[in-house]
């Protein structure tokens, strides 16, 4: 069973920019600018977020695959917990919802990276062994700090023409 969870593109690109800026074992990249030209045409580290995106939800009605949005969780974590307890087969009580919910909030995750002294050898991701580069704000909806007018224009542009085949 697989659990695949998309999330805006927009706080995506605006997310991967500063793993970019921040992590010595990806190119240096100078501005949002630059990296956003980057993004659009899928010429970084994971490719393009809208070929992953739509080879995955290719497979969103499989029995095997959960397809999430990083939005519902922030929206409402608990209502999401249940339905990947559900979809794993397991029977989560209240008081397991409920743990399960503060343990996996993003302020948790974040706090205790930040508290945690790992292993360096140990990686959380294959370029970085820097906890502290995964949790950066997790919002939603932080791209409208970051991108122009005209950056979205063009951002929407490109969007609608490759996702025009989109069910989602």
């Amino acid at each position: 069973q697989m659990i695949y969870i998309s999330r805006n593109p927009k706080d995506t690109a605006v997310s991967m920019y500063y793993y970019y800026r921040d992590n010595p074992n990806l190119p240096t990249i100078d501005t949002w600018t630059a990296f956003f030209d980057l993004f659009l045409k899928g010429d970084v580290v994971c490719g393009s977020w809208f070929d992953h995106f739509l080879s995955w939800e290719e497979h969103a009605n499989d029995k095997n695959i959960l397809f999430l949005f990083y939005e519902d969780m922030k929206k409402d974590l608990r209502k999401i917990v249940k339905e990947i307890s559900l979809f794993l087969g397991l029977n989560a009580s209240e008081n397991d919802i409920q743990d399960i919910c503060k343990k996996s909030s993003f302020s948790a995750m974040k706090s205790d990276t930040e508290k945690e002294n790992s292993d360096p050898s140990h990686t959380v991701c294959a370029l970085t062994s820097n906890r502290k580069l995964i949790f950066r704000k997790g919002a939603v909806g932080d791209w409208k700090n970051h991108f122009t007018p005209k950056q979205n224009r063009r951002f929407e542009e490109i969007f609608n023409e490759k996702m025009k085949l989109s069910k989602m």
